[in-house]
């Protein structure tokens, strides 16, 4: 204060007692004989305004320029305390949204009570119990082909080969048939005049001795007689062999013959039987393709099939690791991929017994995967039963009633092989051991360690 005052100014001392739960202040009054004030220089204290009431501690009514350095030093350990626990409560917020960021961005789900349908998974391709398979007879052009995925009967014609080297190659074996047949009846005729003139030497031969006996011959006439007829019988059996060697010509003439004939009646492929068209692939992986018009085949390869519709499977393969989970009958459920919304039953038919490498259909290649054979009959007929459709099978391995289950996702694996899972409980995350049992692609059940309600991650919580 500066100047001097007509009446006795007083002076006011502030204790706080920080160390006590309940802040106290005392008030303590002096009166100064106006002799002893004397004048200070005015400092403006940086002090901040009191609040009305900070716990049981009453708002300062003095003048704050009138404290000491003792007032001042309470002052600030107060607001040292105050700082203290407002940083605390900061950081306790802080911890706590981190937390509950922590749940936030975590992926959970809650622990399941129901039925368990325990499946093996796989897909294949649907396919005939009984078909007719049509095979090229020759490595021919294809010129014609039935359009797939109609119906044929017997008799109709389903493919045609080029054939107008089998034209050509017939009118030649027809011509030499008849060359043949030309030399054969040659032979034949000089046979059968050989044939008369032996016969003429032979009765010359038998009518001579007698002669001779009567002196009308000479015995070296009888001699000579007998040497023709000796010389045709010769001629003759030459002139059999020859006939003989002209039929054989004759015979392989019309043997070649018929065999151009009938390859070319070949190349016009009737139907065996009635059924729906289904061209044949040729090539594996990325490079598999159909049948068609134009290309030319290598001998005996299939080029169509006419299965019989009414008994239909599906052809796929069975992970190993499954063989142990899949028997003989066991119910399957099919969908297909082109009509996805329906459903078919059927039942596992075969096992295959030998193991073979898994071939990676993209690129005809195989993998380190062992797969067996595996075929499904499927129940009764459909006319959207078409073979050579992609289709999807749930084996259905058992049925699990009442059972704890939770996402196979939220199950992790310790070194000894033990099952555990991160629970959630409130804030805080727990890893909890469990004992599990049967499995699908999706869920697996739990025996012990969860209850129905319990909320697990699915996935190991960021520290």
């Amino acid at each position: 204060m500066s100047g001097k005052s007509d009446s006795p100014d007083r002076r006011t001392t502030i204790s706080i007692f920080s160390n006590i739960p309940e802040t106290t202040v005392t008030t303590k009054t002096e009166t100064v004989p106006e002799s002893e004030i004397i004048d200070e220089p005015k400092i403006e204290p940086k002090v901040q305004p009191v609040p009305e009431k900070v716990g049981n501690v009453p708002k300062n009514k003095g003048n704050a320029k009138n404290m000491d350095g003792k007032f001042k030093f309470k002052l600030n350990k107060f607001h040292i305390i105050i700082g203290v626990l407002v940083f605390s409560a900061i950081a306790w917020a802080i911890i706590a949204m981190n937390s509950e960021s922590r749940f936030r961005n975590a992926l959970t789900s809650e622990v399941r009570k129901g039925d368990l349908t325990v499946v093996v998974s796989e897909v294949g391709e649907l396919v005939a119990q009984d078909q007719a398979t049509i095979s090229a007879i020759n490595d021919k052009q294809i010129l014609f082909l039935a359009e797939e995925g109609s119906y044929v009967h017997e008799g109709d014609t389903v493919v045609i080969l080029e054939s107008q080297k089998y034209v050509i190659s017939s009118d030649e074996a027809n011509s030499s048939v008849r060359v043949a047949q030309a030399e054969y009846e040659k032979a034949q005729n000089e046979l059968e005049a050989q044939r008369a003139k032996e016969e003429a030497a032979k009765k010359n031969y038998e009518t001579l001795p007698e002669l001779a006996k009567k002196g009308f011959v000479v015995e070296s006439e009888v001699e000579q007689a007998r040497l023709e007829y000796l010389e045709m019988q010769s001629t003759t059996r030459s002139l059999e062999s020859v006939v003989q060697a002209r039929q054989a010509d004759v015979d392989r003439a019309r043997s070649n013959f018929r065999n151009q004939v009938r390859k070319l009646e070949e190349s016009y492929i009737l139907a065996p039987r009635e059924g729906v068209v289904v061209y044949a692939s040729y090539g594996s992986g990325a490079a598999s393709r159909k049948v068609e018009v134009g290309m030319v085949p290598f001998e005996g390869m299939d080029l169509m099939y006419l299965p019989d519709v009414s008994t239909m499977q599906v052809k796929s393969e069975l992970n190993e690791v499954d063989l142990d989970k899949v028997r003989i009958d066991q119910p399957v459920e099919i969908r297909l991929d082109a009509f996805p919304d329906t459903s078919f039953t059927g039942r596992v038919k075969n096992i295959g017994t030998l193991a073979r490498r898994k071939v990676n259909p993209a690129t005809g290649k195989t993998t380190g995967t062992k797969v067996f054979d595996l075929l499904v009959q499927v129940d009764g007929s459909d006319v959207r039963l078409k073979p050579g459709l992609s289709a999807s099978i749930n084996i259905i391995v058992s049925k699990q009633k009442d059972v704890v289950y939770i996402p196979i996702e939220s199950v992790f694996t310790t070194d000894k092989n033990r099952k555990f899972v991160y629970m959630k409980e409130g804030n805080d995350i727990e890893r909890r051991m469990i004992e599990t049992g049967v499995s699908n692609d999706l869920y697996v059940e739990v025996k012990n360690g969860l209850e129905e309600d319990d909320i697990v991650l699915l996935d190991i919580p960021q520290e």
